[in-house]
């Protein structure tokens, strides 16, 4: 059985694959509620000083939440790109039917 500390860091890595997951669905709104778990977990968890023993392990698990980190921001500055794209289009279209209804009269 894992020590509560154990269970804590777990908690946070799972978050941290959690939010991979809700990314692929776009869940924007889970994504954001489980962010702000994770960050109130990583709080607690560091408000008691890393020991000799647990480095490793937290070392390990810093590395991989920072990659997942980069990742989901790379991720979400390119739906942000295809998002704006989308709405120039719409915008775009937009103009050119007021134009054509303003030519029609």
């Amino acid at each position: 059985m894992l020590q509560p500390r154990q269970q804590q860091w777990e908690s946070i890595l799972q978050k941290t694959e959690m939010l991979h997951q809700l990314s692929t669905e776009e869940n924007w709104q889970a994504m954001t509620e489980l962010e702000s778990e994770r960050f109130g977990e990583i709080e607690i968890f560091f408000s008691t000083p890393v020991s000799e023993t647990e480095v490793e392990e937290v070392e390990k698990g810093i590395r991989q939440m920072l990659k997942s980190d980069e990742q989901l921001k790379q991720y979400s500055v390119q739906k942000q790109q295809t998002m704006s794209d989308s709405v120039k289009k719409i915008s775009t279209g937009r103009k050119a039917v007021n134009a054509y209804n303003d030519h029609k009269i």
